[in-house]
């Protein structure tokens, strides 16, 4: 019996640290609401950063005013205020950005994937990345880059997130890494913490 539960220590340390060398720790994801819409004022957003989210978000805006579907209003001005955003601290200085993402069935899949726009702040906001299909974020830190990691969790199946993390390599952010998150086993059974199968990229 002791034997048993040394081997399953040793197990457990050893996937641990096959995780850390791939960058991988679980996330603390998070995902916008209702609240988090442009029109509810949260962020408290300036001229000169509504005019940057506009900018990278008319197209996917253009869309819905063709096919908004239910429930969703009519036209680019409601859709606009619609759009939800957050600041979050992209750099070790404090320096923040804005994660914009979509909304609705206009913009999103069936299972709550949509797309999400990173805008970094400062004199001349700017876009520093564009995804589609995603559910929920996590900012973490790194001692690689000036600003810190992005992670991207999407809705897999009822048990799974699908993680895509990007870093930035001082120019852009690039795609490093992707993983599943397990939040349960076929059975239905909880994992406590979850847990994270690093994969090949798709």
């Amino acid at each position: 019996m002791r034997k048993q539960r040394w081997l399953s220590i040793l197990i457990l340390c050893s996937a641990s640290a096959s995780f850390a060398q791939h960058g991988w720790t679980v996330p603390n994801l998070k995902e916008l609401s209702e609240k988090d819409a442009i029109g509810r004022g949260a962020a408290q957003l300036s001229p000169e950063e509504l005019g940057p989210i506009k900018e990278v978000t008319q197209g996917a805006i253009a869309d819905c005013v063709k096919d908004p579907g239910p429930w969703v209003p009519k036209t680019a001005g409601g859709i606009f205020k619609a759009l939800r955003v957050k600041r979050v601290v992209l750099t070790a200085d404090g320096v923040k950005g804005l994660v914009v993402q979509g909304y609705s069935s206009c913009m999103c899949g069936a299972t709550g994937n949509c797309p999400i726009w990173i805008i970094g702040e400062g004199s001349a906001p700017q876009l520093l990345l564009h995804r589609d299909g995603v559910q929920n974020f996590a900012v973490e830190e790194t001692h690689s880059s000036d600003l810190f990691d992005l992670v991207f969790g999407s809705h897999y199946s009822a048990m799974e997130s699908y993680l895509q993390r990007f870093q930035f390599d001082g120019s852009k952010y690039r795609r490093t890494g992707c993983a599943t998150l397990e939040w349960s086993d076929p059975v239905g059974n909880r994992f406590d913490p979850p847990r994270i199968k690093v994969m090949r990229c798709d």
